[in-house]
């Protein structure tokens, strides 16, 4: 009963024990789910380290990025909106202080220009501590999770050792301006916190029962379906598009209907002036005669 209350697209499986079974499974008996199966088999054999490296910077049909990129600046701009709020913040703080210390013996025409200018000093260091926060935290995010992803994706196979080298990729990289032993101690200090992730990360797609590689091929899947279900001419087509797809299909028919409207009143013009010809023919003979 609950199913048909709460529909339950994926399952749930620990320590290799189904929790909650999956609602949406195909027979895999069936010819359709056994050549699909063969295929995608053959098309992973086939594949080899530097194939599944070079998909990641292709793009569809639609010039979408991949998914791995997509992760890769998902996860820079989630560092960045981050470091943004841990250096503004501090900064902001310190600013509104010195302020206050800096202006004790000062004097403003009056409150609102005083306001003003601490408004303005301290917004100005938010944003230039939130800056210097930010794009070191979103380098680092975002390099630590794309050499993690290439190594991952070019072994085809997720273990602790990707996040740890990734770690240690992005931690020099972090200290390159700072000289070899800041970049050495930044590489290391990457490393650890990569270990840490990788066993974490690594120790739930266990308990889960779910690996990166899963992971990877059912998001190409997901994206290829979801473009089949946009293209395809089906009942669902207006779910799948949207707000803005029927918002564009609503648009082409106002269009339409204005056209239609346009090409009736044209029309009715062109009868109108026929008629008042024909009408003011007699008129004129009669005239004539006269």
């Amino acid at each position: 009963m609950w199913r048909r209350i709460i529909p339950v697209r994926l399952g749930l499986t620990i320590l290799g024990v189904e929790i909650i079974s999956n609602n949406d499974v195909i027979d895999p008996t069936s010819p359709t789910a056994q050549k699909l199966a063969e295929r995608a088999n053959l098309h992973i054999q086939n594949e080899t380290g530097w194939d599944r490296l070079k998909a990641i910077f292709e793009t569809d049909e639609f010039n979408s990025i991949s998914p791995e990129l997509d992760n890769v600046l998902s996860a820079g701009t989630g560092g960045l909106l981050v470091g943004m709020f841990i250096g503004g913040i501090p900064a902001s703080k310190i600013e509104y202080d010195d302020f206050i210390s800096r202006n004790k013996a000062a004097t403003f025409e009056n409150h609102f220009e005083a306001k003003s200018k601490l408004q303005f000093s301290v917004t100005k260091a938010m944003a230039q501590g939130g800056w210097r926060v930010g794009w070191r935290l979103a380098l680092f995010t975002g390099a630590f999770t794309f050499f993690t992803t290439a190594v991952s994706t070019y072994r085809n196979k997720t273990s602790v050792f990707e996040y740890s080298a990734g770690g240690l990729l992005a931690g020099s990289m972090y200290k390159l301006p700072m000289g070899p032993k800041a970049m050495i101690s930044g590489g290391l200090a990457g490393a650890a916190m990569g270990t840490v992730a990788g066993v974490v990360t690594v120790g739930i797609m266990k308990l889960s029962g779910t690996t990166a590689e899963d992971l990877r091929y059912w998001k190409k899947g997901w994206k290829e379906a979801a473009n089949r279900e946009v293209m395809a001419e089906n009942p669902q087509r207006k779910e799948a598009l949207g707000k803005l797809g029927t918002a564009h299909d609503f648009e082409l028919a106002m269009k339409a209907s204005l056209q239609n409207t346009n090409k009736e009143n044209h029309e009715n013009e062109d009868s109108n002036k026929d008629l008042n010809g024909q009408n003011a023919l007699p008129i004129k003979s009669v005239t004539s005669s006269s």
